[in-house]
């Protein structure tokens, strides 16, 4: 589920980012730890150096995730959302003033940091086509056509996940989640490997139900 495929961590080691790496403190984080709040005053950068967080906003009682962070996205504090961590993890962690004086200099930070916002903006948009127009199980098959990776094994979803967490995701309740994913099972469409892996039997009827 990553929202973008440069890793700035890799980036960060580059000898000409060295004065970048300096400008970030490391940061420890534990699961359930809220790292942002829409009403925090301070606003931070942050990347994910290990771990997982997940970017979500809450309406009444119901939450919307809008990205899963991984190791290498690249995050800022102000963008009105909670953010909280998934697991254990480290972040490298700077403050906004320090990251814009950097950021004039490291043009590969600017295009991390659009890349990571534009992924965003996508995901808030298929949160609201979902919940306006499609149901449940409509949900569930558009996010696995989304990404399904075609390996040795077969055309294979993988979920860096729980079924709590895919259910976040996809605005609905674990227990929809799960049996929808069983439903699928036993209709032939997918076959559960693994936790979290599942090859897909019948690309075709995934598309239908997908709408």
């Amino acid at each position: 589920m990553r929202i973008s495929t440069l890793s700035l961590l890799s980036e960060l080691e580059r000898p000409e980012y060295a004065a970048m790496k300096k400008a970030f403190r490391k940061r420890r984080v534990v699961k359930d730890e809220m790292i942002a709040r829409p009403d925090d005053e301070a606003n931070i950068v942050f990347v994910v150096a290990s771990g997982q967080l997940r970017v979500y906003r809450s309406y009444e009682e119901k939450e919307f995730t809008f990205a899963i962070l991984e190791p290498g996205d690249i995050y800022s504090s102000h963008t009105g959302a909670h953010v909280v961590a998934l697991s254990d993890g480290n972040l490298l962690v700077t403050d906004i003033g320090t990251f814009h004086r950097e950021m004039m200099e490291t043009p590969v930070v600017t295009q991390a940091m659009v890349r990571v916002l534009g992924g965003l903006l996508k995901n808030a948009f298929q949160i609201i086509d979902g919940l306006v127009f499609k149901d449940s199980a409509t949900r569930l098959a558009v996010f696995m056509l989304s990404e399904i990776r075609d390996e040795p094994e077969g055309a294979m979803v993988r979920f860096d996940m729980t079924i709590e967490q895919l259910a976040l995701h996809l605005g609905m309740s674990r227990q929809t989640a799960s049996t929808l994913l069983s439903d699928m099972g036993r209709s032939g469409v997918i076959q559960k490997i693994t936790r979290g892996c599942y090859r897909i039997e019948d690309r075709h009827r995934l598309g239908e139900l997908a709408g």
